[in-house]
């Protein structure tokens, strides 16, 4: 009874200082609850390096699937693929190749796509500017390309030749390599994993990134190399003209060649053994390393003095 007595005798500001009192401890309780939840829930925004790896994952698993649905495709028996390929033909050859590309490279691009948007990723999946578009850029970017191709060519010498049996004959060859995989890989590559990279880690690192993974989704070590130098090379094209068309262009451009190289039965030779003369090779070859190296400072200079402006 007493305490009832000292409650009734509070003054109405005595009453309300209590329960102000009272309130900051169960705000405090509940951001307190809140935060806990958070902190178990939140995650790193896309991308992290286990996003990359989740999409990687996919293209490698799909890659085997349709490459084993191919080989059922080619009739093989008893695992003898090689022997199967050189049965099939060409043209033919070509279809399914344009076929297993598309059903790895596309069902990964869209599952990027959606992976990304799943993980709070949003923007746009490239950029489409025009503005940028500068012709010289992508004639010094391809003879950049070319004359890398040489002089990494002591170390392509050591590393094994990839398999070009299943690239076939024809439009449906042409088609899956020239522009099949120039969009799709660049929207992949260097539109979307570039850009999302971008804007977490910064230019330097989004650019060394989304080059290692391109030349890794070409699984084969020679292709692997070659591909990842190519990749700086497209990577540094697309940040300093923010189009995705530059590379595409490029990339294109790049396969049309090594398919007109194929053709012609150059596919596994090297300028080494196409030019006769020695003297004329140590020419070539010392102007590409000259071309190639400052070529080299130049756009690792650009891109460290983007990381600097940033």
């Amino acid at each position: 009874m007493e305490t009832d007595n000292k409650e009734r005798d509070l003054t109405p500001v005595e009453k309300s200082e209590n329960v102000d009192n009272e309130q900051p401890a169960a705000a405090g309780d509940t951001a307190s609850s809140g935060e806990a939840f958070d902190n178990k829930t939140l995650r790193k925004p896309f991308p992290t390096i286990g996003d990359l790896l989740a999409v990687f994952g996919m293209l490698v698993g799909l890659q085997i699937v349709v490459a084993l649905a191919a080989i059922v495709l080619n009739g093989v028996s008893g695992g003898d693929a090689s022997a199967a390929v050189e049965t099939v033909d060409p043209r033919r050859q070509g279809f399914l190749l344009a076929m297993t590309y598309l059903g790895a490279m596309l069902p990964t691009y869209l599952f990027a796509l959606v992976y990304r948007y799943s993980r709070g990723g949003r923007g746009p999946v490239a950029e489409f500017s025009a503005a940028g578009f500068n012709p010289v850029l992508l004639l010094w970017a391809f003879v950049f390309m070319l004359a890398v191709g040489v002089v990494c060519e002591p170390v392509f010498k050591y590393l094994p030749q990839p398999d070009l049996s299943m690239v076939g004959r024809g439009g449906w060859a042409i088609f899956s390599l020239v522009v099949c995989a120039p969009v799709l890989e660049e929207l992949l590559c260097r539109g979307l994993i570039l850009g999302s990279l971008r804007k977490r880690y910064g230019v330097a690192v989004a650019w060394f990134l989304s080059s290692l993974f391109f030349g890794l989704m070409h699984l084969q070590p020679l292709q692997v190399v070659n591909a990842f130098i190519i990749g700086l090379i497209l990577g540094y094209v697309y940040i300093e003209t923010r189009s995705i068309w530059a590379v595409i262009i490029l990339h294109a451009l790049n396969n049309a060649l090594a398919y007109v190289m194929l053709m012609a039965g150059f596919s596994d030779k090297m300028l080494i053994n196409l030019v006769d003369n020695h003297f004329l090779y140590i020419c070539i070859y010392a102007a590409a390393v000259v071309f190639s190296v400052i070529s080299g400072y130049m756009m690792w200079r650009s891109i460290r003095n983007m990381k600097a402006e940033k």
